[in-house]
């Protein structure tokens, strides 16, 4: 790593911190507060995909041969839907999951700034504020 590229140099400010770095907290809990909103449309749009796949699944069982060919079709059908938008929802979680974590090691950055030394111990014990979910 070169001389210009090491992190002490920001904690003096002569270099600016990457904006992939930076935490805005406000912005971020916007953002997962619209991802909330939305969720519930992402599972009305699944449940029924799922369900039709479900019944799909049984009537695969009692099906012949010929029809049998023809549910498994329907299923390949149905499947690549469930698993486009369960991609995409995953997807999201996933980037709001690293956006609550960053506001979390933001928020005990914040609490070791102010000098919250036992309110910091305590919350470290914690597997959760440990943030390696």
């Amino acid at each position: 790593m070169a001389i210009n590229e090491w992190k002490i140099w920001r904690k003096f400010g002569l270099r600016k911190v990457p904006e992939h770095e930076r935490v805005e907290p406000v912005k971020d809990i916007d953002a997962i507060l619209d991802f909330l909103e939305l969720v519930n449309e992402d599972v009305k749009k699944l449940v029924p995909e799922l369900k039709q796949l479900q019944e799909l699944e049984k009537e695969k069982h009692i099906a012949d041969d010929g029809l049998r060919q023809v549910n498994l079709e329907t299923q390949g059908k149905n499947l690549t839907k469930i698993l486009e938008r369960y991609r995409s929802f995953q997807d999201d979680v996933d980037i709001n999951g690293i956006r609550v974590k960053r506001i979390g090691q933001k928020f005990l950055e914040d609490c070791q700034r102010a000098g919250m030394k036992d309110y910091l111990r305590e919350k470290k014990k914690d597997f959760n504020w440990k943030l390696k979910w």
